[in-house]
């Protein structure tokens, strides 16, 4: 009797308790599922948003990558391109300043040309003869000629011509220093004494590379030697040398 009191007071408590009803636990139920839901709605709706930012992000890195990789190739190229410049200047730079130097050089320091010869071919030259002399004393440079008498100039310059002639007694001539037939200087040498006398003739003039030089009689008015030479004691001579270089 005890035991069927006891149930039905937990049913009839049971009864006057509207929240352990069946309706009751479906409806709680269903609000947390509704809730769940939402809740992982918005976990999606935040994981979804979380996506497209770090996709975004993603592109935008790889725009800025490529974007950079172009920059960097084309600061490489120009890089390369104005190395060379710079280089091909340098080289320019350093070519012009050697040819300079070189340049310098040359004209501080002048090639030895010079020659000296003695003794007469034709001591009776006629009017417009050349005078050969025909003993070499000096001929650096290898450009005076003893068989014709004419010196070719082998460098352009500044050069310092000296002509001496020993004239016979009572004689006279009158010459010139010529450079490809035309007269740069002219004298005359004329003995009036008793004895051999000797005149020297001496200019500075510029010639040009290839030129010639030589000593050409313009006229002479006595007959006979006229060109006098001894080796003890008088020389008729015809030297050249070159003091400075174009």
């Amino acid at each position: 009797m005890k035991t069927y009191l006891i149930i039905i007071t937990v049913i009839v408590a049971c009864s006057s308790e509207p929240h352990c009803s069946k309706f009751h636990y479906e409806e709680k139920m269903l609000e947390k599922m509704i809730r769940t839901e939402i809740l992982v709605e918005n976990m999606k709706k935040q994981i979804d948003d979380m996506e497209t930012r770090i996709t975004g992000a993603l592109a935008k890195l790889s725009e800025d990558t490529a974007t950079w990789k172009g920059e960097i190739e084309t600061m490489q190229e120009s890089s390369k391109t104005n190395l060379i410049t710079l280089q091909e200047k340098a080289k320019s730079e350093l070519d012009k300043n050697m040819q300079a130097v070189q340049d310098l050089k040359d004209k501080v320091v002048s090639p030895n040309i010079a020659f000296h010869a003695k003794n007469i071919k034709n001591g009776s030259p006629a009017n417009g003869e050349t005078i050969v002399f025909t003993d070499i004393l000096l001929n650096l440079g290898e450009s005076y000629n003893t068989d014709t008498g004419v010196f070719t100039v082998p460098l352009g310059g500044i050069y310092l011509f000296t002509v001496q002639l020993c004239i016979d007694q009572s004689k006279r001539i009158d010459y010139g220093l010529v450079v490809d037939g035309v007269y740069m200087d002219i004298a005359r040498h004329q003995d009036n004494y008793s004895s051999v006398c000797c005149f020297k003739l001496t200019t500075t003039i510029p010639v040009q590379s290839g030129k010639k030089v030589w000593v050409k009689v313009i006229s002479q008015t006595s007959s006979g030697q006229i060109l006098f030479h001894t080796d003890t004691n008088y020389w008729t001579s015809f030297s050249g040398v070159l003091i400075h270089t174009d």
